[in-house]
């Protein structure tokens, strides 16, 4: 009994430790794991990281698309809306932990991010991509 439950945990851990099968294990168990509070938010922060960085390089890819086509590129004040309409994120402009994405452009530069699990910009958390634009 011993030995089967080892090797259950045992490939649960491997399973785990390869990218693209801990996050749809993550959705599977994220209910229950929120249920569990701070130690539910350690299992889950590595798989929010990655989705979060994913959806940033996504979403810059999109506004080099948009500059390339010469439709409309977003500002900061417009950037919400703009996400809205023209990109499809899984949380609608949000990143996982439910604050919306940012942009930020500053002279010959395009930033995009999100200001990771503790919610304040410009910390060491923060998940940005920033372009020559």
């Amino acid at each position: 009994m011993w030995k089967n439950a080892l090797i259950g945990v045992v490939l649960l851990g491997f399973a785990w430790s390869y990218p693209p099968t801990r996050r749809p294990m993550t959705n599977a168990l994220a209910p229950a794991l929120e249920r569990l509070g701070p130690a539910g938010d350690w299992v889950l922060e590595p798989t929010r990281r990655y989705d979060a960085r994913n959806e940033v390089e996504f979403i810059v890819e999109q506004v080099q698309i948009a500059r390339t086509e010469g439709r409309p590129v977003p500002n900061a004040r417009t950037f919400q809306e703009w996400l809205r309409q023209r990109v499809t994120t899984k949380r609608e402009g949000k990143d996982p932990w439910g604050e919306p994405y940012y942009l930020v452009h500053v002279s010959n530069t395009l930033s995009v991010g999100s200001t990771g699990s503790d919610r304040a910009p410009n910390t060491g958390d923060d998940i940005r991509k920033t372009i020559p634009f």
